[in-house]
């Protein structure tokens, strides 16, 4: 499977996730006396709070700057470009190449469109391949998407930085180390924003 191939199977995952964000104002769905089993009830669809809020307003339009020299050097990176994320009507994503191995990359964008935030990509984890809970420097997140591909470059990253705002983080890699096991670079991409932001 190509890289972008990966890429675009898994931001489909943030194509239907703004999707409910834009539906998260209408009415309130009639409540059935008793929840399918298939379908988890309201609370287990919730993410967990954020407890120290972050604002990503400054990376919505420049998500390149959430990395300093210091974090690109760290990571092995080259210079981050900016492109318009796949799947978001309004998301700017940062693309990151390593330095040393150009065409593997790390995207990064700041997600503002879901009304319910992280809790938007909790109402479809049914929907995903895999959904697996984590927490990045204290705050909510989760690895999710659509298709599995962690064990062929691909890792899905989700971070609450407040309740209506997530980070998002997508590897793709076709060769090196990072292919069998590409959520630890997301992790630390993540990490990296989150101290950007904490200032």
């Amino acid at each position: 499977m190509s890289m972008r191939q990966r890429a675009g199977l898994a931001l489909a995952v943030l194509a239907a996730a703004t999707t409910l964000g834009a539906c998260g104002g209408g009415e309130e769905p009639e409540q059935s006396p008793t929840p399918s089993p298939s379908a988890p009830s309201g609370p287990a669809q919730a993410a967990p709070p954020v407890s120290e809020p972050l604002d990503a307003t400054s990376l919505v339009s420049d998500p390149c700057a959430a990395l300093s020299p210091a974090d690109l050097a760290e990571l092995g990176f080259a210079e981050g470009r900016q492109e318009a994320a796949a799947g978001a009507e309004n998301a700017t994503a940062c693309v990151w190449e390593y330095a040393a191995e150009s065409g593997n990359r790390v995207d990064l964008s700041v997600v503002t469109e879901n009304e319910n935030g992280l809790s938007a990509i909790y109402e479809q984890r049914s929907r995903n391949d895999y959904f697996e809970e984590t927490e990045i420097a204290g705050y909510p997140a989760v690895h999710t998407a659509t298709i599995d591909n962690r064990t062929d470059g691909g890792c899905g990253l989700w971070v609450g930085v407040d309740e209506k705002t997530t980070l998002f983080v997508l590897t793709n890699f076709d060769y090196g180390p990072e292919v069998s096991d590409p959520c630890p670079v997301a992790d630390r991409v993540a990490e990296a924003t989150i101290a950007t932001l904490r200032g």
